[in-house]
C-alpha cells in the first residue's frame, strides 16, 4: 500500500478518556536481574548462560526487594529493537556493559527502495537463526515457564526509516518528498511482514482482533507540519494491516502541537514516556486518547519521596489514565527501592480514591486528607 499524501487518512476515533478506569503498574525485568545477579549487562543480549544466571539469581532478589505488587518479566534476553533491520542487513554491535547499536545500510532512497522490494526469508536472515536457537535453549532451561519469542524486535515506520538510511533520512524528507513517501511505504510493509513472522513463531495470526503496539520515537523529530504527509499515513498503514483491535503507541518527546494527530491515528492508548516538553494537562487538553504517565529512572534518582507522591497524584489529577514505572539498573539501592515502594503506595491510594468516586479536580485535596486520616 502506497500513499501519495493527497488522500485524507482514515479517521478511527479513539476511546475517550472518560470512563477509562485509573490503572498503574511497576515492572521489573532482565536488566535489573542482571545487576542483582552480578552479570555483565551486554551478556544478557545473547549469552544463554548469562541469561539463565541473571534470571535464576536476580529475579528472586528483585522479588524480595520490591514485593508482590510488581510485574516480573522474563526469563528472556534483554530487548533489542533492531531485529528487523538486522534481518535486512544492518550490523549489530554489542559494546561491553552497554545497549545494542546498529548500522545504517542504505546510501540513498533508490537503493533502499530497490532492496525493500526483495522478499526476505526472516527465519534465515541476519542473527535470527541465533535467536531462534537461544529461544529454544531458554525454553529447555525453564520448562515450567511460558516463554514466547520476543525481544528481537522492530520499531515503527519513521524510526525504521532513519535506522536504515541514517541521518540522511532527515534530508530525504525535504529533498525528494515523493520518493521518501514510497520509501516509507515499503519500510512500513517490511515492518508489517517482519511482525507477522514473529507472531507466527508464537502461534498468532498475521492480523487479528488482538491489540497492536507501535514504538516510533523518531517521528517526534518531524515537525507537526510534516505529520499529515510523512507520519499519519504510515502509522495508519502499520495498524490497519495488523489489527482490528486496539491501537497503542509509545512516542517520546512530542510537543503539544503534535498531539491532535494521535486522534487521527485512532489510538486507544498512548505512552509519552520521557517527554520533557509535555505535561499531563497538555495531553488531556489537546487530544482524546487515554494516556499513561511514566515515572522514569532519572526522576527516581532526583525526586524525594514526597515529590514522587505528588507526581502520581498530579498526573492523575491532570488527566492521566494511569501511571507506571519500569525498574532500571540504577534503581536497586536502598534509597531507590524505598522510592519505588512510595510510588506503589501513592498509586494504590489514587486508584482507591478515584474508584470511590473522587473527582479528579479534587484529587490533590482528597489525597492530602487521605494521608492525614491513615497516619
Amino acid at each position: 500500500m502506497t500513499h501519495s499524501g493527497q488522500n485524507e487518512p482514515i479517521i478511527r476515533r479513539p476511546q475517550r478518556r472518560e470512563g477509562v478506569p485509573f490503572t498503574w503498574y511497576v515492572s521489573c525485568g532482565m536488566p535489573a536481574y542482571a545487576t542483582l545477579a552480578g552479570v555483565r549487562f551486554d551478556r544478557i543480549f545473547s549469552d544463554a548462560g548469562a541469561i539463565i544466571e541473571a534470571s535464576t539469581v536476580g529475579e528472586p532478589k528483585a522479588r524480595t526487594l520490591f514485593g508482590p505488587d510488581v510485574r516480573y518479566d522474563g526469563p528472556g534476553w534483554a530487548g533489542i529493537s533492531y531485529g528487523h533491520v538486522n534481518c535486512l542487513g544492518s550490523t549489530l554491535r554489542f559494546p561491553e556493559g552497554s545497549e545494542v547499536a546498529h548500522t545504517a545500510i542504505y546510501g540513498s532512497l533508490p537503493e533502499g527502495i530497490e532492496a525493500l522490494q526483495r522478499q526476505v526469508d526472516w527465519g534465515s536472515a541476519g542473527l535470527m537463526p541465533s535467536y531462534l536457537h537461544l529461544w529454544d535453549a531458554l525454553k529447555r532451561a525453564f520448562p515450567d515457564r511460558a516463554i514466547s519469542f520476543a525481544g528481537f524486535g522492530l520499531e515503527g515506520p519513521i524510526t525504521t526509516g532513519w535506522e536504515l538510511r541514517g541521518h540522511g533520512f532527515f534530508l530525504d524528507l525535504y529533498d525528494d518528498p515523493a520518493l521518501c513517501r514510497t520509501f516509507l511505504s515499503l519500510v512500513t510493509e517490511s515492518t508489517i511482514d517482519y511482525a507477522a513472522f514473529v507472531r507466527s513463531l508464537n502461534g498468532q495470526p498475521r492480523c487479528s482482533d488482538a491489540g497492536i503496539g507501535l514504538v516510533d520515537d523518531v517521528s517526534a523529530m518531524l515537525r507537526p507540519a510534516l505529520w499529515p504527509d510523512k507520519v499519519v499515513p504510515f502509522h495508519e498503514q502499520y495498524f490497519a494491516a495488523q489489527t482490528m483491535g486496539q491501537r497503542s503507541a509509545h512516542i517520546e518527546d512530542l510537543i503539544p502541537d503534535h498531539l491532535h494527530f494521535l486522534d487521527d491515528v485512532g489510538l486507544d492508548s498512548f505512552d509519552p514516556s520521557v517527554s520533557p516538553r509535555l505535561k499531563p494537562s497538555d495531553i488531556r487538553d489537546r487530544c482524546r486518547v487515554p494516556f499513561w504517565w511514566r515515572l522514569n529512572s532519572m526522576q527516581v534518582r532526583d525526586f524525594s519521596q514526597e515529590q514522587i507522591r505528588r507526581f502520581a497524584v498530579g498526573a492523575a489529577a491532570d488527566g492521566a489514565s494511569g501511571v507506571f514505572c519500569v525498574i532500571a539498573q540504577t534503581m536497586l539501592g536502598p534509597e531507590q527501592v524505598a522510592k519505588v515502594h512510595c510510588f506503589i503506595q501513592a498509586a494504590w491510594q489514587v486508584e482507591e480514591l478515584l474508584s470511590g468516586g473522587c473527582p479528579r479536580a479534587e484529587l490533590r485535596e482528597h489525597m492530602r486528607q487521605y494521608r492525614r486520616d491513615t497516619r
